[in-house]
C-alpha cells in the first residue's frame, strides 16, 4: 500500500530533514555533537562545584568557593560551546564563500 504524500516515513521527506539551512546537507552527528556540548557544560559546572566544595571544606568558607566554582565552570563551558558552535561556524562559512568566489563550488 503506497504511503500518502507528506508521511514522516517518506524517503523524500527524510532527505529534506537531513538538509540544513540553504539546502546544504547537515552532518548526521549534529545532534550527538549538541548533546555532547550540553554534557560538557554540565560536567564542567559539576567539576568546578566539587572543587569549590573541597576548598570550602579545607578553609571553612562555605558556600564561597562552591559559588565561584559553579560560575567558573559555567563560564568555561559556555565559552567552549560558543567557540565550537559560533566561531567555527563563521570560519566554515568564510571558507565556503571563498571557494564559491574562486569557482570551486
Amino acid at each position: 500500500m503506497p504511503r500518502p504524500t507528506g508521511d514522516p516515513g517518506d524517503p523524500e521527506r527524510a532527505s529534506e530533514r537531513r538538509r540544513g539551512a540553504g539546502g546544504t546537507p547537515r552532518p548526521a552527528s549534529s545532534h550527538s555533537e549538541l548533546a555532547g556540548l550540553g554534557l560538557m557544560l554540565g560536567l564542567a559546572m559539576a567539576l568546578f562545584a566539587w572543587a569549590g566544595n573541597w576548598v570550602d571544606g579545607r578553609l571553612g568558607t562555605s558556600p564561597l568557593f562552591v559559588l565561584v566554582g559553579v560560575f567558573t565552570g559555567f563560564g568555561g563551558g559556555f565559552w567552549s560551546m560558543y567557540s565550537r558552535l559560533v566561531l567555527r561556524g563563521r570560519e566554515s562559512a568564510t571558507d565556503r564563500d571563498a571557494e564559491r568566489e574562486n569557482g570551486h563550488a
